[in-house]
């Protein structure tokens, strides 16, 4: 039973924009984008940035963005808003749900 109760997965946009809204768009989205990286869409995300994809679709622990979240180097530590552990378990979530190579 405890199967058929599973989470649904993530919604990038009900779930996962606000998180990016209120923590990442600052630098990564419409009007800056640091490091190139735009963060408005799962497309330009998977496009990503000077470093490459931000996300591996499918390996949310083979992603650049859940890495540096974890390691507390984004969002920067001079801005006001850390993602919390439960957001960073939401984006996981979200990444590891996605359709990925195997």
């Amino acid at each position: 039973w405890a199967d058929e109760k599973r989470e649904a997965a993530p919604d990038f946009q009900k779930d996962v924009l606000p998180i990016f809204e209120e923590k990442c768009l600052r630098c990564h989205g419409a009007k800056r984008r640091g490091g190139k990286l735009d963060m408005r869409t799962l497309e330009a995300m998977l496009v990503g940035g000077d470093t490459g994809s931000a996300i591996k679709p499918g390996h949310a622990n083979k992603s650049l963005i859940i890495e540096l979240i974890h390691h507390k180097e984004m969002p920067p530590k001079k801005e006001k808003s850390a993602v919390s552990s439960r957001e960073l378990d939401l984006l996981r979530r979200w990444i590891d749900s996605m359709p990925g190579k195997p």
